[in-house]
């Protein structure tokens, strides 16, 4: 589940990522949109500016002084224009397209007067202040315009004293027609003091105007190029039609609502998407879990899923398909405990089988023992026979046997349910397996009853000790002698032999009678099984072999039955050992 774990959180991260990447580029197109809209709309409000702004951004890399990246002056010259960048120090440190007749080194005087003219050398000028780097810089667009070069003429050529002569008057008339301009000349008080060319009115300008030209100069009918002759104190305005000309419009202000409306329907579109993808993707599973946890709560453990789940889920090759894999651990898991549910369910019913089997056997087992006392007792209680002292002795002996059996039947049941719950308090110590083996056959061999059985020994040549508790020990070792006694007729030679090999401990018990059929050696160590076999003859509880293994495991240990029938039966026990002396 740990790597369930991670998947789910690499997932649902490069899924969130992926989303908030999505989202992103989405939101740059719409403003990468916008802002080409918008610089589109300024330039057409003012070209040139627009076009100057254009060239400031072709800078370096550099945060500290400012560099031009290589190709920025390339098609200046189709654009009828010349720039050039001035450092702190007034000098050109960068130029394109520039006419030789310009200088290389500008005075504070000379910057001043280009920025009050807007003019230099009959070029009309853009200017434009970066101030983001350590020093400041001056990039300056300069262009020909028709305008101002007949301005500059009249201004040179027929100006007398702040006016134009009348016989100046048609020349000047002359060059006014060839450009359809309005040359006005105010006095100081802002008065016309001479009109010359076609016949506008300018009156109706608002105050505003003057300022609203510099910064967006293609909005209006006519362009103005003004001269100050200080001389005279007049001002010269020369109004040119605007072939540029842009009326100003909410156009720009209504496609930047557009373009983050549509972002905003895009974005939610996505969201909405995503949202039915996430519900059909994650929500199909969770249903399918849910189904499968009502099977389980009806017990149906065999069936995982439906033949349709199962082909909405795998694949025809047997693989999950893309949309589950992430959840492979939990089907997994859900196999595997419905596996181990439908295990249980049928452990459950065999042990339920087995109970009932063990009651009627117990019953029988404790029926016989209970009928021959039962009986004696009665002949005993009626007082109508009179007994001889060897027939009460017998009588005393055979209720003993049985009172014995039934207290071995009940040692059995609590032995067991011992083992299987208190193993936390049983002590173990390291014994010698030869000695202990010899102390535990002592009895078999002192036994007359057993004297029709051969009982033979052979220990191993060195001395290995192993962690016993010798009760439970010697109580295994017991049972499993006595199951070749009790299964076996009499004149059976039982073989106990003691072997070492690898670190391993191995205790033979054989015998040469009867052997065990397949279906009772599988069933061997079931508790309260008895064997198919088995002689009425024989008493037991089904519970030898049983607790015979638990106190293998115990031991770290383990047993192993070899058998066939009329060929005897060799049960091996096996345990790690420990070579040496006892070890507290």
């Amino acid at each position: 589940m740990k790597k369930l774990r991670w998947r789910l959180f690499l997932h649902f991260a490069a899924q969130f990522i992926s989303v908030a990447v999505l989202m992103v580029i989405v939101i740059l197109i719409t403003l990468f949109t916008v802002i080409i809209f918008v610089a589109k709309d300024e330039s057409k409000h003012n070209y040139y500016g627009t076009l100057l702004e254009n060239i400031t951004m072709e800078t370096g890399n550099s945060i500290v002084n400012l560099t031009m990246n290589e190709g920025w002056d390339e098609g200046l010259d189709d654009e009828g224009v010349w720039v050039q960048i001035v450092d702190h120090n007034g000098k050109v440190i960068e130029e394109g397209n520039v006419p030789d007749s310009l200088p290389k080194q500008y005075s504070s005087h000379d910057l001043l007067k280009m920025k009050q003219t807007e003019q230099l050398n009959g070029y009309r000028l853009e200017l434009y202040l970066e101030t983001f780097y350590q020093d400041n810089y001056l990039f300056v667009l300069g262009y020909e315009d028709q305008a101002n070069l007949v301005l500059n003429h009249i201004v040179q050529n027929y100006n007398v004293d702040g006016a134009i002569t009348k016989g100046n008057i048609p020349l000047v008339e002359e060059k006014l027609k060839e450009i359809d301009g309005t040359l006005f000349i105010f006095n100081h008080h802002d008065e016309i003091k001479q009109q010359l060319g076609n016949n506008i009115d300018i009156n109706k300008s608002e105050v505003l105007d003057v300022l609203v030209r510099d910064t967006a100069p293609d909005i209006y009918d006519r362009k103005v190029i003004t001269h100050y002759d200080p001389d005279s104190d007049v001002f010269w305005a020369l109004y040119t039609p605007n072939k540029e000309k842009q009326d100003i419009k909410l156009d720009t202000y209504l496609n930047v609502i557009i373009a983050f409306a549509i972002t905003g329907v895009i974005v939610l579109l996505i969201t909405v998407v995503i949202s039915v993808w996430n519900g059909f993707r994650y929500g199909n599973p969770l249903f399918i879990f849910s189904n499968w946890l009502s099977r389980m709560g009806n017990e149906h453990y065999a069936e995982v899923l439906t033949e349709r789940e199962r082909k909405q889920i795998y694949r025809k090759n047997g693989k999950l398909k893309w949309r589950y894999r992430l959840y492979k651990e939990v089907f997994d898991a859900f196999y595997e405990m419905a596996n181990r549910l439908d295990k249980s369910q049928k452990e459950r019913a065999r042990l339920e089988k087995t109970r009932e089997e063990w009651m009627v056997g117990i019953s029988h087992d404790l029926r016989t023992p209970l009928t021959t006392m039962e009986g004696y007792g009665r002949l005993l209680a009626s007082g109508e026979y009179v007994w001889t002292e060897d027939e009460l002795m017998d009588i005393g002996k055979t209720i003993h046997e049985k009172s014995d059996y039934m207290v071995n039947l009940i040692e059995d049941f609590n032995l067991s349910f011992k083992l299987k719950n208190d193993t936390g308090q049983i002590v173990y110590e390291n014994m010698e397996i030869n000695f202990l083996m010899q102390n535990i056959l002592r009895k078999f061999h002192r036994d007359m009853t057993l004297r029709n059985y051969s009982i033979l020994y052979r220990p191993t040549k060195d001395g290995h000790y192993l962690p016993i508790n010798k009760r439970l020990f010697e109580r295994m070792v017991d049972n499993l002698i006595y199951n070749s006694i009790q299964h076996n007729p009499n004149g059976t030679e039982i073989y106990v032999s003691v072997n070492y090999e690898g670190g391993i401990v191995e205790i033979i018990i054989q015998d040469n009678g009867l052997g065990i059929d397949e279906e009772t050696r599988k069933h061997l160590f079931d508790r309260y099984y008895r064997g198919t076999n088995t002689d009425e003859r024989i008493e037991g509880t089904g519970l030898g072999m049983s607790i015979a293994l638990q106190i293998a495991k115990l031991h770290d240990g383990d047993i192993y039955v070899k058998s066939k029938e009329n060929e005897g039966t060799r049960v091996i026990l096996r345990f790690q050992s420990k070579l040496g002396g006892p070890k507290n």
